[in-house]
């Protein structure tokens, strides 16, 4: 690709992100949810590997092969948590009904002053739980984001909420640089929010079993957190249907600890923990699941 080629989709894409900001904005929440039904099943019909993928998931999940309603479903909800994330972003949380379970484990875990991790996935809804957070509960959430890789998240929240934006910490620095950062909202007492259930090319994993199947999940959040030295804990924003969403915190460890002698060992066990939790609330909660690609380590099913 040239580079003027480069920037004519740059731009494009600026473009389709400002109009569907403004159509949102314009035509309202309920209107909006209705035209997401002819493009979700658009999506459905032509994105070959995601749609594929997200039935493959569907069939771990359900242990029976979906049909097109409940594939229809889980593309909706991630169509509907999408467009949410406009209407949050743009300071109209109002609108939503949001439940907070273990809010007593944040508060906990703040009250000792050295910060705390949260661990997030692609699993529902991060921002209403960094919106809600913020604006409701008064908890400092920061996102720690490479912006490199989330250029489209990062565009969209620059153009909606920029004060959020600036809150982002860029993983992407090297060093120094990002371990300066991260100290510094730590000081102050922040939560630094991290996903932690998707592997980027050339990052180290570390071998899980998710679903009673091998999985691969990135190892930094557990080697970040031994370094950091602060609890860590989990966070899912559970979309539940209409404007109600679910928040829950779960503790995961005080500190996390990796002995040089096992520190591969230690690693996994973390991780496995941290997959037996996201594991129960995928089960209980399958249309929230927003990885759509071959998650599993082991994957070589074909659709038929």
């Amino acid at each position: 690709m040239t580079k003027a080629t480069g920037r004519r989709a740059e731009r494009s894409t600026a473009r389709t992100m400002r109009l569907g900001i403004w159509l949102a904005l314009t035509l309202g929440r309920a209107l909006m949810r209705l035209l997401l039904i002819p493009i979700v099943a658009y999506f459905l019909l032509t994105g070959r590997e995601p749609a594929h993928a997200a039935r493959r998931f569907l069939r771990q999940a359900l242990g029976r092969e979906p049909g097109w309603i409940e594939r229809m479903r889980h593309w909706y909800t991630y169509a509907a948590v999408l467009l949410d994330r406009i209407f949050l972003l743009a300071d109209r949380h109002h609108d939503f009904a949001v439940q907070i379970e273990q809010h007593a484990v944040v508060t906990q875990a703040m009250q000792q002053g050295r910060g705390v991790l949260v661990l997030v996935s692609h699993f529902g809804s991060f921002e209403v739980m960094r919106v809600i957070g913020r604006q409701a509960r008064q908890l400092p959430i920061r996102i720690v984001l490479d912006r490199s890789q989330g250029a489209m998240s990062t565009a969209l929240l620059e153009a909606l909420n920029p004060g959020l934006a600036a809150a982002v910490i860029d993983a992407s620095q090297r060093g120094p640089a990002l371990a300066l950062a991260l100290k510094q909202a730590l000081d102050q007492g922040d939560l630094l929010g991290m996903m932690a259930d998707r592997v980027r090319s050339g990052q180290r994993t570390v071998a899980v079993q998710f679903m009673n199947r091998p999985a691969h999940l990135p190892e930094h959040p557990w080697i970040l957190a031994s370094v950091l030295q602060v609890p860590v804990i989990l966070a899912f924003g559970i979309y539940q249907g209409g404007n109600r969403y679910r928040i829950r915190f779960e503790h995961l460890a005080e500190q996390v600890v990796l002995p040089r002698a096992t520190r591969r060992a230690a690693v996994q066990v973390y991780a496995q923990a941290y997959a037996d939790r996201l594991e129960t609330q995928v089960r209980a909660a399958p249309y929230n699941w927003f990885n759509f690609y071959d998650f599993w380590a082991d994957e070589t099913a074909a659709d038929h």
